[in-house]
């Protein structure tokens, strides 16, 4: 069987402020740039899923459209998640996500945007950022009672620095605490780890937009610059 191994997921971690802010967890011994070029969009749903399988998904999912697809649960023997004798996955897009919130970011996004009043707007975007910090604990908290729990493959999935990104990227100071958060939570982890992100993000005025590329650290391997399809398929074994 495979070695016991920790994912920590976070949706667009980017390169560039794992640099900035110096995060030593979430670098670890080898890190870099994921190519997903392989990719038309870096659409978060299809990223997740073709990691997970292994395969390109991407023109059978965005083929269901932006509401539907959001449903796709691959079954895990589809997935390199059996390969593991005993593994817990919490909240991963494609597998298991939690559908209420990502539900929840869309209706108050769309709704900051469709209001041209400025404090009506600041009024959603402390909503929002509200109710992404609140989902965010929910898993960490999951993530760290699982730690100790004999798992040979725990993955947990963060969506913070990707969902309070859209509106607030702009704002250093708090991503700087966002990637501090996650930073953190990687140095929990002991033992074989891999850090990963769907994609980056980059920078439209104070809002923040997915990039071309993700984000991979490992402790005990040099992965070079890979796609997210061929990490999963070493995975599979």
């Amino acid at each position: 069987m495979p070695e016991k191994l920790t994912i920590v997921a976070i949706d667009a971690l980017e390169h560039k402020l794992v640099e900035e802010f110096d995060c030593k967890n979430l670098k670890q011994d080898h890190y870099g740039k994921t190519n997903i070029t392989e990719f038309s969009q870096p659409r978060t749903i299809v990223l997740w899923s073709s990691f997970m399988t292994g395969k390109n998904r991407e023109a059978e999912i965005l083929a269901m459209g932006d509401k539907e697809m959001w449903n796709v649960k691959h079954e895990i023997g589809n997935t390199f998640f059996s390969k593991f004798e005993t593994p817990h996955i919490i909240d991963l897009p494609g597998y298991n996500y939690d559908l209420d919130a990502h539900e929840r970011s869309r209706k108050l996004l769309k709704s900051f945007f469709d209001t041209k009043d400025s404090h009506e707007k600041e009024s959603i975007r402390k909503q929002y950022n509200k109710d992404a910090f609140d989902h965010h604990r929910v898993v960490k908290e999951e993530f760290y009672r699982e730690l100790d729990a004999g798992h040979d493959l725990l993955l947990g999935y963060f969506s913070l620095a990707d969902v309070v990104g859209h509106l607030n990227f702009g704002n250093t100071t708090m991503m700087k605490m966002i990637y501090r958060e996650m930073d953190e939570i990687a140095g929990k982890v002991r033992g074989k780890k891999l850090v990963l992100s769907d994609h980056g993000m980059y920078a439209i005025g104070v809002f923040g937009d997915h990039s071309e590329y993700g984000f991979w650290s490992t402790n005990w391997k040099d992965l070079g610059k890979p796609k997210l399809t061929d990490i999963g398929k070493e995975l599979m074994g």
